[in-house]
């Protein structure tokens, strides 16, 4: 059998990461594997941050193609003011204190019962689910084994090299990741920009809809999303970033300096998607994939694959990392007691991979397990985790908790509205404080 050069490429790429993974020094104390003694650089910080919540590229790249420059609004600016917040007000807050995770936090601030539930939610909150499911179209598209087996294989070799290094495993294979990122896709734009053209080119070849905002979305689903940005609060891997940076100012910096990344390579992928849109009529497998093997010779097509593929996987074992230790530590483990936390952890990495197989396989985008996951978690972690914060009480935390999980629950299933469900969910949790605060 003979190998193109992109199944060459990819396969040299799966295995270099996988090694600078799997030969990370092991960490034998709790604070080592799961945080890195505390001491990320600002550096590491902001190149695991930018590669890590940017996972979810294919979906990008879908939207970019059906709906247009309206995906910057969408996956973009609400984030990043929601990053800018976080940055200023939060991250230094975390950095300053003891409590590792918002389990923790909650445990400390409300009661034991309150840090379960919000284990339990953070546990799908953080699943790889959609970027595993991301994962396995890349490497079904690249090798045709299926969907299934391309599943099995882009899981393992993330959780086989999280399971062994713990946090610094990830933070040395994002490094990695963070460079291929942006090679791949600034080299793919400039190559179209030289083939095609520039503005003139996608003015001429798209609707004027896709070049408009809200574009062919309503204003009031565009702005579900900007709530839905909010799920940046409680984000897990943020609040793990922030309490491992070696200082609350590194941690403060490192999201703002971030911040520009992301802006830089919004830029980048969805102009790309724009591209995709003007030069192709039908989509086989993804917008983004079917324009690499389109128009890009092999060298760019195996490089720009490559970039999807470090976008996704640095997210995936970030998740599958902080979903696996809530998991172990939180909802199993002994907070006192480092060896048992850590084998807990490695069983959880385990457990948290299993379910989103599953949920991987179930749900069709990727995009509706975001928009599911960010509903429910919003609504039930994001008031009590700024009372929490800023030191304010309330009366039964795990009903402030627990009351807004189903409302939303409800509003889901029995009400058919135009109303996004995260709204009667968070105006509970808004309204429980404000009666029953102490």
């Amino acid at each position: 059998m003979i190998f193109s050069f992109p199944q060459v490429f990819i396969a040299f790429y799966l295995i270099l990461v996988f090694c600078v993974g799997f030969l990370t020094p092991k960490e034998n104390s709790e604070k080592g594997f799961l945080f890195a003694n505390r001491k990320a650089t600002l550096p590491a910080l902001v190149m695991s941050l930018v590669s890590t919540w940017y996972g979810g590229i294919l979906e990008v790249g879908r939207y970019s193609y059906e709906h247009g420059i309206v995906t910057f609004v969408m996956f973009g600016i609400f984030y990043y003011l929601a990053a800018a917040h976080y940055a200023l007000y939060i991250a230094p807050k975390i950095s300053e204190s003891n409590f590792s995770s918002i389990p923790e936090l909650f445990y400390n601030s409300f009661n034991s019962k309150s840090a379960s539930l919000a284990a339990i939610i953070i546990v799908f909150l953080a699943s790889p689910a959609p970027y595993i499911k991301m994962l396995a179209t890349v490497i079904d598209y690249v090798y045709n084994i299926g969907f299934i087996n391309s599943i099995l294989i882009g899981t393992t070799i993330s959780v086989l090299y999280t399971i062994r290094g713990g946090f610094r495993s990830v933070l040395r294979t994002d490094v990695i990741q963070f460079s291929m990122m942006f090679i791949g896709f600034i080299g793919i734009l400039f190559y179209l920009y030289i083939k095609f053209g520039g503005y003139e080119f996608l003015a001429k070849e798209l609707p004027p809809i896709k070049l408009s905002i809200p574009g062919n979305l309503s204003w009031s689903y565009l702005f579900a999303w900007g709530f839905i940005a909010l799920i940046t609060f409680i984000d897990p891997n943020f609040y793990q970033r922030s309490f491992a940076s070696n200082s609350k100012e590194d941690a403060k910096k490192a999201i703002l300096i971030s911040i520009l990344f992301w802006f830089i390579f919004d830029f980048i992928s969805v102009v790309t998607g724009l591209y995709a849109a003007a030069i192709i009529s039908d989509v086989k497998y993804s917008p983004f994939l079917d324009l690499a093997s389109y128009v890009l010779p092999p060298i760019l097509q195996g490089l720009f694959i490559v970039s999807m593929l470090a976008i996704i996987m640095s997210t995936i074992d970030s998740f599958v990392f902080v979903s696996g230790f809530t998991i172990g530590r939180d909802l199993a483990g002994n907070r006192n007691n480092d060896k048992t936390n850590i084998c807990y952890t490695k069983v959880g990495i385990i457990v948290s991979a299993s379910i989103s197989i599953i949920l991987a396989i179930f749900f069709e985008n990727a995009v509706d397990i975001w928009y599911v996951t960010g509903s429910f978690g919003v609504s039930a972690l994001l008031m009590p985790m700024l009372c929490a914060l800023y030191n304010k009480r309330v009366s039964s935390p795990f009903i402030f908790i627990l009351a807004p999980l189903i409302i939303t629950g409800i509003w889901f299933i029995f009400t058919p509205s135009s109303i996004d469900p995260m709204y009667p969910g968070l105006i509970s949790s808004i309204l429980y404080f404000l009666l029953f605060r102490k």
